[in-house]
């Protein structure tokens, strides 16, 4: 019923992932192309972190968002958190390591790899220890990636665990980690103000220069003159890939479904799902004080009443399986009877208690609640496949040096052509936005008449491109960007006289009540912990890391941060149980040491463009 994979990517792939025959790839590197048609937003000394990889840690990290602040972030809630960079960071530093243990050959041997790849999804495997193909294809578009993804992070992480037990696997003394649990559940009373750097005075400094300001000026603009350039156009010329209008020529027959479905009752079992109410709280106090409110409270409803009257955030979740949750939330919920009220949970960002509504039993779904699905699962897998079949077909084809009108006769596909595009073009159709954005910063990373490998923006589109004329950005006029040049200049200014002032009034006591005079502002007296993200968390690890009675800044956009740190407490009691690992710092210490000898570079314009899709 399904297409022969014999000839595709995954078959391919395949060969390491289970121990197969591999000579196919020690035949050269012709085909080395073909196993990099996903771009990549950032290369740590040539080891690539794929798009696909970045797109479903970023998703991760959402979901982990949504679960701990009980609702869905919207797409400025993810740039004000920095999920983008909390997910780079995150591949970067697993990339390191991974570079690292290519470097010095550490190689696991293919077997192992299965084995562990086995462990992992033991679904890959019908009952007689074949490949089920079909699960495979499921599975990889459930999690959004691709193959050659789950060979790279399960070989991965099979070496970074050996390397981690056996290096980095030992704990601080008990006197030290007693010490280390206090200091991390420190706290620090501030005064705090804030205020905008337009706000800051240098009529001083711009009567300084008022004589030769146009020399200042120039020198500004030399020293900066990477922010005052024309912008680099280039035309593009570009044909598209359209998974779509294949689509109907996939559809199963009625006979085909039922025996998909007989053939795979496993994949329509379903898992036990539970509806939850879920509160949040901002500070342990708070929820240690509604949940004295609603102890011996039953009926749901009272809960939520008392939860009304007293503004408690809350969220309904119906209908969730463990795997669809944070462990943090869903390893209490699944120990709950219906209408019983959790502990107090606590996750990175805020404090929970859950309220159990009801529980809808695992149980073997029928055939007519999933045949829809099953219909739409091999249309999908017959489409992913044949979809697969002809970007591989495109990517010999420019191995062979065909040009791109070739190509596109071959596929009976449309040449589109912009002209003059730079790296902020926007003179496009909605239709045309999910192409346009990764068109763009892909053709800005490439050089002139060449044609690209296949580049996939998603399961359903992928594109060629070819960069048919570059123009390249030059230093504009001073003349013409006068104003701009000389506000630049003032925020510079501004920047610098308020890093002076602090800095050398850090241990003044009066510098801070002279800036309250200074700006007319009251000060706020705040309690500042490690939990505390009411505050940039840069300017709050400055803060606990300052000394009592220290001034601390912190310049955010246009808006300045001060503190003043009043006292500091530290908790008087002993945990003589507590273990703490040294492996985090460890590891962070020697990934540290290899990231001095690592070249990095990141595609920043893709990345941007992924960002902006939420």
């Amino acid at each position: 019923m399904f297409r022969s994979l014999g000839k595709s990517k995954i078959a391919f792939v395949l060969a390491i992932l289970f121990g197969i025959s591999l000579f196919f790839f020690k035949g050269g590197s012709r085909y080395s192309n073909l196993f990099n048609s996903d771009t990549v937003v950032a290369t740590v000394s040539g080891t690539p972190i794929s798009t696909s990889k970045f797109n479903r840690t970023m998703q991760m990290n959402i979901n982990k968002f949504n679960q701990m602040l009980g609702k869905p972030i919207t797409g400025d809630e993810i740039r004000s958190f920095q999920i983008h960079s909390l997910s780079l960071e995150a591949l970067i530093n697993d990339a390191v390591f991974e570079n690292e243990y290519d470097s010095i050959k550490l190689i696991i041997d293919e077997s192992v790899i299965a084995q562990k790849t086995k462990e992992r999804i033991p679904q890959l495997y019908d009952k007689n220890n074949k490949l089920n193909e079909t699960y495979l294809n499921t599975f990889l578009k459930q999690q959004q990636l691709k193959i050659e993804d789950i060979v790279q992070i399960i070989n991965f992480e099979t070496r970074d665990e050996f390397v981690n037990n056996a290096l980095f696997n030992i704990n601080y003394p008990q006197y030290f980690s007693s010490k280390i649990d206090n200091y991390n559940n420190h706290s620090r009373k501030i005064s705090y103000i804030e205020f905008l750097l337009e706000e800051v005075n240098i009529e001083n400094d711009i009567q300084k220069y008022a004589l030769n300001m146009k020399e200042e000026l120039e020198k500004y603009y030399e020293n900066n003159i990477n922010q005052y350039m024309s912008k680099e156009n280039r035309n593009v010329e570009y044909i598209i890939f359209n998974k779509k209008k294949y689509a109907d020529n996939f559809v199963p027959t009625n006979f085909e479904i039922k025996e998909y479905f007989n053939a795979n009752k496993e994949l329509y079992y379903q898992k036990e799902k539970r509806s939850f109410t879920q509160f949040n709280f901002k500070k342990l106090e708070e929820a240690k004080n509604f949940k004295s409110k609603i102890q011996n409270f039953i009926n749901p409803s009272d809960i939520l009443k008392i939860a009304e009257e007293n503004n408690i955030r809350f969220s309904e979740f119906e209908n969730l399986i463990a795997d669809e949750m944070l462990e943090e939330i869903s390893k209490p919920l699944f120990e709950l009877n219906q209408n019983q009220q959790s502990k107090i949970i606590e996750t990175s960002i805020a404090k929970h208690i859950i309220i159990l509504q009801s529980i809808e039993p695992e149980r073997q779904l029928k055939f007519d609640e999933v045949k829809e699905n099953i219909k739409n699962t091999i249309t999908a897998i017959e489409l992913n496949n044949y979809f697969t079949d002809i970007k591989n077909q495109a990517s010999e084809k420019i191995l062979n040096g065909k040009s791109l009108s070739e190509i596109a006769n071959d596929f009976n596909l449309t040449i589109s052509l912009i002209n003059n595009i730079t790296q902020d073009y926007d003179q496009y159709d909605q239709s045309e936005e999910i192409i346009i954005s990764s068109l763009i910063p892909a053709a800005f990373g490439s050089n002139k008449d060449f044609v690209s490998d296949v580049i996939d923006i998603n399961n359903d589109y992928a594109y060629i491109f070819n960069v048919k004329k570059i123009t390249p950005s030059t230093p504009l006029d001073i003349t013409s960007i006068q104003e701009i040049l000389l506000n630049d200049w003032k925020k510079s200014k501004k920047i610098e006289t308020i890093n002076s002032d602090v800095k050398i009034n850090k241990d003044n006591n009066n510098f801070f009540s002279q800036l309250l005079s200074t700006y007319q502002l009251q000060p706020k007296e705040l309690i500042i912990n490690n939990n505390f993200n009411e505050l940039p968390r840069s300017f709050i690890v400055e803060v606990l890391e300052g000394e009592k009675g220290q001034n601390i800044q912190y310049i955010d956009n246009n808006l300045v941060h001060i503190a003043k740190i009043i006292d500091i407490t530290i908790p008087d009691e002993k945990n003589d149980n507590i273990s703490i690992s040294m492996a985090d710092d460890l590891r962070g210490s020697f990934g540290g040491e290899l990231y001095k000898n690592k070249n990095m570079s990141t595609n920043d314009s893709l990345i941007n463009a992924i960002i902006q899709q939420y």
